[in-house]
């Protein structure tokens, strides 16, 4: 196919008008702000598939030092999603002002092991010792007081001391530093714990068998005044999260996921195997993370109903369950 002197001419000259028009689409894109612990393999998937820019969506994605900034920025709309532990929903829900509610699931299950110092044999030898956690009162830090507690070990009673570190990378650094002397390591810190000679101990799962993986939570009132955009970005999150469960697509996914967030392929697989497999909420799971914050007197701010801590309607409206 020829084209002419004067076609070329027209399709140069409109070079600068589509250069123009695609510029304009994208700032036309609506941003989400994102706050992590770590990024979820759905995630990851929904934005190397353009699924988030088909509903014109631009994800801004921050990690997360700790619970406490986190929790506080998505009170002051500062982000606005947070991917979080349930408890931090509890504790921080109406504590500022602000009510967070739960919309989606991003592990229906989780494994949380307890790693020790190697100077550690046994339980009891962390009597009298510092034990690194995110929060003293918050998510991790009481799943180990009820695996202590199992264990014969009490704080109330004075048995160990807990340290606000932070996220999980500053745990695991207190411990090799020899600071702290146990703490709650998840993926992929779990395979640098034992790189650095620390003892897996055991887990949650034989107290607290039901305990859930993640979820996503907003400021109720931000949700409210951009439900369009949420509903948007679930829909887009959700599209991820089906591609990453589909059993043809895990290879790749791996990949993905293993090159994107820059993790071994044993600990992108783990990414992988735990994201949830519908988004939808684990209502059982989420009862039993306020049942252990009420055991140990922690009544959340907007009270002891389950009820104000979540809201399927986002989910189901992108198209969940």
């Amino acid at each position: 196919m020829k084209i002419g002197i004067s076609g070329l001419v027209t399709a140069v000259s409109l070079l600068p008008l589509l250069a123009a028009s695609a510029g304009a689409q994208q700032k036309e894109l609506r941003q989400v702000k994102l706050n992590v612990f770590r990024v979820d393999a759905a995630t990851v998937a929904a934005r190397a598939r353009g699924l988030f820019t088909a509903e014109g969506i631009e994800v801004a994605i921050t990690p997360t030092p700790d619970s406490t900034q986190q929790m506080r920025g998505i009170s002051k709309s500062t982000f606005d999603v947070a991917s979080t532990a349930f408890d931090n929903v509890l504790a921080w829900s109406g504590r500022e002002g602000a009510e967070i509610v739960a919309v989606a699931q991003t592990a229906d299950k989780i494994l949380l092991p307890v790693f020790v110092r190697p100077e550690i044999r046994n339980w009891s030898d962390l009597r009298g010792k510092k034990l690194a956690v995110d929060a003293v009162d918050t998510a991790f830090a009481l799943v180990l007081r009820r695996i202590l507690l199992a264990q014969g070990l009490d704080l109330k009673r004075g048995d160990y001391e807990l340290v606000p570190l932070g996220a999980t990378g500053k745990r695991l650094e207190s411990m090799m530093r020899g600071e702290t002397f146990a703490g709650i390591l998840s993926t992929p810190f779990d395979a640098k714990a034992v790189d650095a000679g620390m003892v897996r101990f055991g887990d949650h799962l034989s107290v607290l068998p039901h305990y859930p993986g993640g979820v996503l939570a907003v400021n109720r009132a931000w949700a409210k005044s951009q439900r369009d955009l949420l509903i948007g970005f679930l829909r887009a999150w959700l599209g991820g999260m089906r591609w990453v469960n589909n059993p043809a697509n895990r290879e790749e996914a791996i990949k993905l996921v293993g090159k994107d967030l820059k993790l071994s392929p044993k600990a992108a697989a783990v990414s992988v195997e735990e994201l949830s497999a519908t988004g939808s909420l684990n209502l059982p799971g989420l009862e039993s993370v306020l049942a252990l914050r009420t055991q140990f007197g922690f009544t959340p701010p907007m009270g002891a109903s389950l009820a104000a801590y979540y809201d399927l309607d986002y989910i189901r409206a992108a198209g969940g369950k």
